[in-house]
């Protein structure tokens, strides 16, 4: 799965094939054939692996810090150094984001996991005093969401995407500020 995956990213989905599979993975064509089914079923096989690896990076990043703008935060610059590894491989093909294909085909699914990533922690928050009480967990769940989304999406404007500093100082003094009030 790793093969496909990787496949996909780096080729992309204009580019990508079976035949690049089996060489990335050192197994003949038929091989893959077999394990993931035509070009269309590895494709959805990829980017269903790469949420999930996605999703459990991210949770591992966030559980190391205690506070929802910490977490927020540090999601934030596990996002931006993927876009800047993202821009790299971009640069050299015309193919959108592997993201981009991901939300289009697999978005529901991702945003119901990201949503159950996020729902807890801001009920945690809540309870901790640093969100207001009362506030929605799955409607503050989805709002980061959303954010952390932007930081992939969204060209840089002001901050700069490329300095984890000044990404984290940017998230906790907008993005999770709104939910103390």
């Amino acid at each position: 799965m790793r093969a496909n995956t990787a496949t996909l990213q780096r080729l992309g989905p204009r580019q990508f094939s079976l035949t690049a599979v089996a060489e990335a993975a050192g197994v003949s064509r038929g091989t893959v054939y077999n394990a993931l089914g035509n070009r269309d079923a590895a494709i959805k096989a990829a980017l269903d692996y790469a949420a999930s690896v996605f999703i459990e990076t991210l949770a591992t990043e966030v559980s190391r810090h205690e506070t929802l703008a910490d977490q927020v935060a540090a999601a934030a610059v596990l996002i931006c150094a993927h876009r800047q590894r993202s821009d790299a491989i971009a640069a050299a093909s015309i193919n959108e984001s592997v993201l981009l294909l991901l939300l289009r085909n697999s978005g529901d699914a991702l945003m119901t996991r990201s949503l159950e990533l996020w729902e807890p922690l801001v009920r945690a928050a809540e309870q901790r005093g640093e969100v207001r009480a009362g506030v929605t967990a799955a409607g503050a769940g989805e709002w980061i969401v959303r954010m952390l989304l932007s930081f992939e999406l969204v060209p840089p404007m002001r901050v700069n995407l490329d300095n984890p500093r000044a990404v984290r100082r940017f998230v906790a003094e907008h993005i999770v500020a709104g939910l103390a009030e």
